[in-house]
């Protein structure tokens, strides 16, 4: 698997993950459709940076580490509108931890 694959799925289904889990479980159809549309659009944007950021065979600490900043920086950019950032921005770290982690993995 190529490493913008990689993020592309990881950020895919980490990101449905935390459209899931910050809308809490009393949303209903549209809410929960496009708070799950959101974070996983949010969830592969992060992964394809993670993959043109992380170069050649990272160590998985140094894929973490760049993508959970990238991830961080994209969530600041989500609560803008809503001034939500203590709510976005850790979830959005640990999307880009992830995509960090799966794209140095990819590249060994």
């Amino acid at each position: 698997m190529s490493k913008v694959a990689a993020g592309v799925v990881t950020g895919l289904l980490l990101g449905a993950a935390q459209g899931v889990i910050s809308v809490g479980t009393g949303a209903e159809g549209m809410t929960l459709f496009l708070a799950i549309l959101g974070r996983a659009s949010q969830g592969i944007i992060n992964g394809v940076l993670a993959a043109y950021a992380v170069r050649g065979k990272s160590p998985l600490w140094r894929g973490g580490l760049i993508g959970g900043a990238l991830g961080a920086g994209l969530g600041c950019l989500a609560g803008i509108p809503a001034q939500s950032w203590a709510q976005v921005v850790p979830w959005s770290a640990v999307v880009g931890l992830g995509c960090g982690m799966a794209v140095a993995r990819a590249g060994r």
